[in-house]
């Protein structure tokens, strides 16, 4: 069975401030890794058309966008995830690069594996030649969900609302989330909020619909089921395939 992480592009700010959003996914290893998360906040007063983070080391890469017409316009956040063998130092591991709309680009070649939120600076901002800050700003807890998928076809989009403030984190597999896959994803929750409740929507590859609207905030095995099978009107259960 596979299992996958997306990154997701946060709309709006509103995870670490509001939010819609899209997506793409890397494939982890089976081994055991250490992955850094990266809520990467545009505050350079552009559009940024490209954000990239490279393994110094191997060479691999995560890049957003996946879609030639998606861009992180100013203000608005991307998370990428990015893993790396647990065994090996991740120390100043990664290059973390951006292009903006005006052709600016920028570079940040020792990023470490860790959690933290980065800000994309404007050139007038920068106080010497580092073109990001990093911020203390976190989220206070963040939803964990693996997914698997019972429905007997693909998964083709899915999505996390914050039933309160509308705050949405969505889900287009660029390759489909096949039966007997599982993927990780995750909803982050801006400090000071509590009892935040999510609204799970997934569609198949045919178009059936399913939605859960009372989702809390935890770390929790996730199985989308047939719409076609349900024997009550829940289309998820919150236990893992045997």
């Amino acid at each position: 069975m596979k299992t996958r992480k997306i990154f997701a592009l946060l709309t709006a700010l509103a995870l670490l401030l509001c939010s819609t959003a899209a997506f793409a996914e890397a494939e982890t290893t089976a081994a055991p890794v250490k992955t850094g998360v990266y809520s990467i906040i545009n505050k350079t007063g552009e559009t940024v058309t490209e954000v990239k983070i490279t393994d110094n080391v191997t060479g691999a890469v995560n890049v957003f966008p996946t879609k030639e017409d998606d861009v992180l316009e100013n203000g608005n956040v991307v998370v990428f995830f990015f893993d790396i063998p647990e065994a090996e130092d991740g120390n100043h591991r990664l290059t973390l690069s951006y292009k903006t709309e005006s052709g600016r680009e920028e570079t940040f070649g020792t990023l470490s594996i860790e959690t933290v939120t980065i800000n994309l600076l404007a050139a007038d901002a920068m106080t010497g030649a580092t073109p990001i800050s990093f911020s203390m700003e976190k989220a206070e807890q963040n939803g964990i969900y693996t997914l698997y998928n019972l429905t007997g076809e693909p998964v083709t989009f899915l999505s996390l609302k914050d039933n309160e403030d509308g705050a949405e984190v969505d889900f287009a597999f660029e390759n489909g989330f096949e039966p007997g896959e599982n993927y990780i994803v995750e909803f982050p929750v801006p400090a000071g909020r509590e009892n935040v409740v999510l609204t799970l929507t997934f569609v198949t590859k045919s178009g059936k619909t399913g939605a859960f609207s009372t989702l809390h905030i935890e770390e929790a095995p996730i199985s989308l089921l047939d719409i076609d099978t349900l024997t009550g009107a829940t289309p998820i259960s919150f236990s893992a395939p045997n």
